[in-house]
């Protein structure tokens, strides 16, 4: 089979402690190049593991690349992913894949009209315990899920970085209430009617935290996100007969197995069971989906990624309207 030939449009840090190590365990994956604004900047990268140094443009440029996988920030996304759909390119987006429905549109036809992948890299999609979680909701282990209750939330960052720049669209729903969006939907297996929302700003004018609602026709999702907290990383789902949790929730190191909780309570006496988890790198579980898709030209693969964007996309600008505006939005 043909090798996968990736280039890193950026040399952010997720790039270097996750990607680029998850692409290499990949049997039929290459990582080819590295780009930065900076040739300093790329020729360090480059060298530190083993790749050949780009900018933007000439990365972008290459005939010998299939994917580009974009770490940039999210203000920054929809320009270079147009720009290598329109050289032919794959393309893989960190989360959030942009900052509007909008943009997510844009982004997705002009993927469409050139007939390559848009991925939006949703790592925790991948990990067995949410599979898992699904399974015993299936099972009947905690009867009807009415309640999923989910937050994502760490420590404040320093003043210069990226998720405090209101030009590169930082924020906390575009940084980490994207996964509890994201998971909600998941876990409750549908899409919200409605949605309220709120955050609070810091210095820098952007959202460094909040909270939504999520209502479904039948249950709700609670969320709380941001970066001004001690760190939370959590989610459960609260059904007529039981509870399943998990402590480690969304970003989850590869040796770590995170145990999935059964709870019942019978109004007398709480009995909790560990339900054993896999460890997993859930970012090559993640880069094995998309590069087989793209070995293989699924087009119904690539629909299908077109479509959990713009499902993504909707939902996060209705938490972005209710927020701006003080009103449920019904979607």
């Amino acid at each position: 089979m043909k090798k996968i030939r990736i280039g890193i449009l950026g040399c952010a840090e997720i790039a270097k402690r996750y990607a680029i190590p998850a692409f290499e365990e990949l049997l039929n994956v290459e990582v080819v190049a590295i780009a930065s604004r900076s040739k300093k900047k790329a020729d360090a990268y480059a060298r530190e593991h083993g790749l050949e140094a780009e900018s933007y443009e000439s990365l972008i440029a290459r005939g010998d690349i299939d994917v580009i996988y974009s770490p940039l920030p999210v203000g920054l996304q929809e320009e270079w992913a147009l720009k290598a759909a329109q050289a032919g390119k794959h393309v893989i987006c960190e989360k959030s894949i942009t900052y509007s429905l909008v943009s997510a549109h844009r982004m997705v036809e002009a993927c469409k009209k050139a007939n390559v992948a848009l991925y939006e890299n949703f790592v925790p999609e991948f990990h067995p315990q949410h599979a898992k979680i699904l399974s015993l909701i299936q099972e009947g282990y905690i009867g009807t899920p009415r309640v999923w209750n989910g937050a994502f939330a760490f420590p404040p960052f320093k003043a210069d970085n990226i998720r405090n720049n209101p030009e590169l669209k930082g924020g906390a729903i575009n940084d980490c209430g994207c996964y509890t969006a994201f998971m909600a939907r998941k876990i409750m297996q549908a899409e919200p009617v409605a949605v309220t929302c709120r955050v609070s700003f810091g210095s820098s004018d952007v959202d460094i935290a909040g909270s939504a609602l999520f209502e479904f026709k039948n249950g709700e999702a609670l969320m709380s996100f941001g970066f001004d907290h001690l760190y939370k990383n959590t989610y459960s789902v609260w059904g007529s007969k039981g509870i399943l949790e998990t402590n480690r929730a969304f970003a989850i190191p590869p040796t770590m197995a995170p145990p999935v909780v059964h709870v019942t309570n019978s109004g007398k006496e709480e009995k909790r069971m560990d339900i054993d988890v896999p460890a997993v790198n859930q970012f090559v579980l993640s880069f094995d989906y998309f590069c087989k898709a793209v070995a293989d030209n699924d087009s119904t693969k690539f629909q299908n990624m077109y479509d959990r964007i713009i499902a993504q996309a909707t939902v996060l600008e209705a938490m972005r309207t209710s927020a701006r505006e003080g009103r449920r939005v019904a979607l």
